[in-house]
């Protein structure tokens, strides 16, 4: 079996442009997701959610954090699970570890006596 050395300068530019930080970089959100496979959701927000941090370096000042409120919530070409904003064609590849969570009995309230 070949084995390919990358050194270091190689192995630079490939990460760069996995993270979509080079100059060729997508021009909407759905396309960032895409490429990225997901967006982390993480609840802290020194300067603003990581989710939107994430995408306006990708995107720049054409991003604003509606584009991904409408693209989850109208447009529906984005879900959200485990934290992580995925692409919608995704939601087939998780659909069986879903059916395979538990599920619960309803508990049915009770008459209480006063």
């Amino acid at each position: 079996m070949d084995v390919h050395r990358l050194d270091r300068e190689q192995a630079r530019r490939i990460a760069i442009r996995a993270q979509l930080l080079t100059a060729a970089r997508p021009t909407d959100l759905l396309s960032v997701v895409r490429q990225l496979t997901l967006l982390q959701i993480d609840p802290t927000a020194a300067v603003a959610p990581n989710v939107d941090l994430v995408a306006w370096s990708r995107l720049g000042c054409s991003y604003q954090p509606e584009h991904l409120r409408k693209a989850m919530e109208e447009d529906r070409t984005l879900w959200e699970h485990d934290a992580m904003v995925r692409p919608m064609e995704d939601l087939s590849i998780y659909r069986a570890a879903m059916n395979a969570w538990p599920t619960h009995a309803r508990i049915q309230p009770q008459a209480y006596a006063s």
